[in-house]
């Protein structure tokens, strides 16, 4: 134990496994925010960053995949393009994780209109026997809603990540162009 009482914050190797509902309401940030409370913190506080989420890394990345452009269009004797060498910094991982939570996002607005017209047929009939099937569709129509939330959430929270990278990525880029030319 540090002065204080303060504790450092272990690696991920040294954590403990935290629940679902400590994760989604922050109790893994609890430590964090007593020492916040405490005094001014410093970046010896937090975690460490993945390798990945480095703006070095990124800019890194970015970097030969443009000399990569650079190279070929040299080549073909075309110009080339950023964007290119921006879109094949990202992984093939990453790609397919959106188009999947896109795909979801998009499935589920799809069925939701199907599910309501059942629903809707179920109720307006006059048989009483079909009372389990109101209760599958209504529950079928809040799986739904709850599959398309978190799809459209983690859709959301990984183009922000990817964008994050990106930005971190082109403006590592340009400072390395600037501080060269000096």
């Amino acid at each position: 134990m540090a002065k204080n009482g303060y504790k450092k914050i272990a690696n991920s190797a040294d954590t403990e496994a935290v629940s679902f509902v400590s994760l989604l309401l922050f109790g893994w940030m609890e430590t964090v925010f007593k020492t916040g409370n405490q005094r001014t913190l410093e970046e010896t506080d937090f975690l460490p960053l993945a390798k990945e989420n480095t703006s070095c890394f990124a800019t890194e990345r970015l970097q030969t995949k443009w000399n990569d452009e650079i190279s070929k269009c040299k080549g073909n004797g075309k110009k080339p393009k950023l964007w290119k060498s921006l879109i094949m910094m990202l992984s093939v991982k990453e790609v397919m994780v959106l188009i999947s939570l896109a795909v979801l996002h998009t499935l589920c607005r799809i069925l939701e209109p199907f599910l309501l017209g059942y629903f809707m047929v179920l109720l307006l009939s006059a048989e009483s026997h079909h009372n389990y099937l109101l209760y599958g569709c209504a529950l079928a129509m809040f799986i739904n809603g709850l599959i398309r939330s978190f799809g459209a959430h983690q859709f959301g929270y990984k183009c922000e990540v990817v964008a994050v990278r990106i930005t971190s990525a082109l403006k590592g880029l340009v400072y390395l162009k600037v501080s060269h030319n000096k």
